[in-house]
């Protein structure tokens, strides 16, 4: 018995380990303040999933590098990010650079949105689980801090205007969203 006890605290204490190393070292995604406080946001309510996608468990199993750019550069100057395969065959996440003064939280989102774009797939349903990831990462920072939902902020604008499209419509609402955007027209 004595023996079974301390085999369940080595492999505790190596489980909590690996996670708070996990958890602490974002410097393989970005080394950006705001976007590593982002990152530690969507920590903060249990967005793994995210995380992990970001440090490797990825179609390209690579980290995927998040940055602020200006996305004029790439012809998208309306978007708020943008998904880019890079030379090395894994991808990188550029958040407009517009929004480097947005809320770590806002950001989080637009985080949560893009790491669906790991699989290479370009179709509509690609789009609804990014942006039904992107909801329930807001909806999630709302129910912990209400005054988020009444931010001026242009990324808040724009999380509280797909988080009631969800909210009204459910899922068809935001599948509604995807299709009514000319982005999107020439997805499957």
């Amino acid at each position: 018995m004595k023996r079974l006890l301390i085999i369940f605290a080595i492999i505790a204490g190596l489980f909590f380990n690996v996670n708070d190393s996990f958890a602490l070292d974002y410097s393989r995604i970005s080394t950006n303040a705001k976007i590593t406080a982002a990152l530690s946001a969507l920590e903060s309510i249990n967005r793994r999933d995210v995380l992990a996608i970001l440090y490797g468990r990825n179609a390209t199993k690579k980290p995927i590098r998040v940055m602020f750019r200006d996305l004029a550069i790439f012809g998208y100057q309306d978007c708020e990010a943008l998904t880019v395969p890079t030379k090395n065959k894994g991808l990188v996440i550029y958040i407009s650079a517009e929004h480097k003064g947005a809320s770590p939280e806002c950001i989080a989102c637009l985080i949560a949105h893009e790491s669906q774009h790991h699989t290479y797939t370009n179709t509509k349903a690609e789009e609804l689980r990014a942006w039904i990831s992107e909801t329930q990462a807001w909806s999630e920072f709302v129910r912990r801090d209400k005054q988020l939902a009444h931010s001026s902020e242009p990324l808040a604008k724009r999380e509280n205007y797909i988080a009631k499209i969800k909210t009204t419509g459910g899922v068809a609402g935001v599948r509604k969203l995807i299709a009514s955007n000319p982005v999107y027209a020439g997805l499957n």
